[in-house]
């Protein structure tokens, strides 16, 4: 899908058989995507910002955000995909059959590690071929260090990242990837889109009460879906998200400490300081300067 769109779009680089990248940008104006997808072919998007949305025809719409890892294998089950631009990130795009000795090498590398594809595929079928990934302590990690990568690097991060993904996929299930317990659908499409809200009003005030009157449900039905949908109370989600922002915002605009801490929902300059420097472990001036 990703891949046909951006075949003459974006940096590609060929990290290894069967396995390439692309570092794209895509500017203002929403984006269909093609629904394409061959046999034994696998996406991975690492979503810097924007969004994409799949409208599936038996359940509610998918939307992965910034900082979420889009996974797709089969996309008869979509009737439509779309992105919400500006749209930035790394695409990793594989071919299952070229990339199968690639794979094997690195498992042997790693002492005989065993990846188990079957069991993905599984895991991939049982949601319809679409899963999104994150927020969790591995995407929240995969993210911050792509953050400190130099461009010329990022895609084969994203592909060796990509290969742990597919490992923890394929692992029992007490090591597997977190998955959400399954939410009857309009409550989902609620706190999507509740979500989504969340995103785009990161610089004012949201509390759990307002949050909850606007998606029609009582406060404990909407903490506990959230956290079932999302692996993490909304508060930590909100939390973590403000501060995925302010690094961003640090990275790529002029504005000052004071003005970023502004823009994502803090009026003081200090407890915004205390609260970056607890997710990132320095000051945002620090961060600011480091990259």
């Amino acid at each position: 899908m990703l891949a046909e769109f951006l075949a003459d779009q974006g940096n590609w680089a060929q990290v290894m058989p069967g396995a390439r990248a692309c570092l794209f940008s895509l500017g203002e104006g929403p984006v269909s995507l093609p629904l394409r997808l061959e046999t034994l072919h696998f996406e991975a998007l690492f979503c810097l910002a924007g969004s994409i949305t799949l409208n599936r025809r038996d359940g509610p719409a998918l939307t992965a955000s910034a900082r979420q890892v889009l996974l797709l294998t089969d996309l008869s089950g979509v009737t439509g995909a779309s992105a919400d631009t500006p749209l930035e990130g790394v695409l990793v795009a594989v071919d299952a059959r070229n990339a199968r000795e690639s794979l094997n090498t690195i498992c042997t590398l790693l002492g005989g590690l065993t990846l188990d594809t079957g069991r993905v595929r599984r895991w991939m079928a049982g949601r319809g071929g679409c899963a999104v990934e994150g927020p969790t302590h591995w995407s929240r990690a995969a993210f911050a260090d792509l953050d400190r990568l130099p461009s010329g690097e990022r895609a084969r991060w994203c592909v060796w990242k990509s290969v742990e993904l597919l490992y923890l996929l394929s692992a029992p299930e007490k090591a597997a990837v977190n998955r959400a317990p399954a939410l009857d659908r309009d409550v989902a499409r609620t706190l999507a889109d509740t979500r989504r809200y969340m995103e785009e009003h990161l610089d004012e005030p949201l509390t759990i009460p307002a949050l909850s009157r606007r998606a029609c449900l009582s406060t404990t039905a909407f903490k506990a879906g959230f956290r079932r949908l999302y692996g993490l109370p909304v508060h930590t989600w909100l939390r973590q998200r403000r501060m995925e922002r302010a690094a961003e915002l640090l990275q790529g605009s002029s504005l000052s400490v004071l003005g970023v801490a502004q823009s994502v929902g803090y009026g003081s300059a200090s407890q915004f300081t205390a609260a970056f420097r607890r997710q990132y472990g320095v000051t945002p001036a620090r961060y600011r300067k480091n990259v």
